[in-house]
């Protein structure tokens, strides 16, 4: 069991993976995670206490099948909706990227095709690579009735308790058992209003130009959208306009550079402006605002952790 205390604890929000985690709370991230892993398959069970935006593959070598067990309202991966019960088939080294809503509880199995064709095999049923379909999720979602036992006897796990019954292989049969069923190979549905694909485009843009100055404006005209259609777009599905994203993009940067051995001769200042925030004060109080202490927090951890090298070393 692993209690959340740093957002980069996220990086294992499914075990190995090295996810990229943005908060997206005021609050520092909590929850916990558990980690169960059975004859060379590994399942990852999370529940995420405030609001948090995962991306990268979840495994380089693996398949993972995916289920929501309890999913916040507003929760979406590749900004189409998921709930209770959705499943999601992730193939190996594939981007993943989705938002979490607080309160959320979910489970992931990672196996080899081969283990997962044997696993299918043992309860009379094929799934085989052209069966499983590529990375998504699947339209049809599980009878959340079928998952409140396994979400009670995990939320007991989360609260401090012991697993008394490995819960991984009747989460992994579930799963089969959905895809296998109803097999799906077309790829996830278009939302019907177009926001999603705005989001999506958008989110592109400012990664691409999160080192120099952006204007909503700008934003906007590279998607093909006005501002209001942007504004609301972004609210559905990341609840903050765009604004306010680019500049929760620009601290995490911050943050991580602060943490980096290789930009250990900057100044906090420097570095700030590196990112387009160029007012030391506001930077001070949007930074505290978000991870909950002070840039040059970052900073004495880092240095802490280089003389606690240097004296191993020496």
């Amino acid at each position: 069991m692993l209690q959340l205390a740093r957002l980069e604890d996220l990086g294992n929000a499914v075990f190995g993976a090295g996810l990229k985690a943005v908060q997206m709370s005021r609050a520092p991230v909590t929850g916990s995670l558990a980690f169960i892993e059975r004859d060379g398959m590994v399942m990852t069970c999370g529940r995420l206490e405030q609001a948090v935006s995962l991306s990268g593959p979840l495994s380089e070598d693996r398949v993972t099948l995916g289920i929501g067990l309890r999913i916040s309202p507003g929760s979406w991966h590749w900004h189409e909706p998921v709930g209770d019960g959705s499943v999601g088939v992730f193939r190996p080294g594939d981007e993943h990227d989705s938002l979490y809503r607080a309160g959320s509880l979910y489970a992931a199995v990672s196996l080899s095709q081969e283990r997962l064709e044997i696993e299918a095999a043992a309860l009379d049923m094929v799934l085989d690579d052209r069966t499983l379909g590529g990375t998504r999720f699947r339209t049809e979602r599980i009878d959340p009735r079928h998952l409140a036992g396994l979400c009670t006897r995990l939320d007991r796990v989360h609260d401090g308790g012991t697993i008394e019954i490995d819960p991984s292989a009747e989460i992994l049969q579930l799963m089969i058992t959905h895809c296998a069923r109803k097999p799906k190979t077309s790829p996830h549905p278009s939302r019907p209003n177009g926001h999603g694909p705005i989001v999506g485009r958008a989110r592109s843009y400012i990664l691409a130009k999160l080192h120099e100055p952006i204007r909503v404006e700008e934003i906007a005209a590279a998607v093909g959208t006005s501002k209001r259609t942007l504004y609301r777009a972004f609210m559905e599905f990341l609840g903050e306009p765009p604004n306010t994203y680019v500049r929760r993009l620009r601290l995490h940067r911050i943050r991580h550079d602060l943490a980096s051995e290789t930009e250990a001769a900057c100044s906090i200042a420097l570095i700030a402006n590196q990112w387009g925030i160029g007012e030391p004060g506001r930077l001070s109080g949007w930074y505290r605002e978000l991870f909950g202490e002070l840039p040059s927090a970052a900073v004495a951890r880092r240095r802490a952790a280089a003389s606690a090298k240097l004296a191993r070393s020496a």
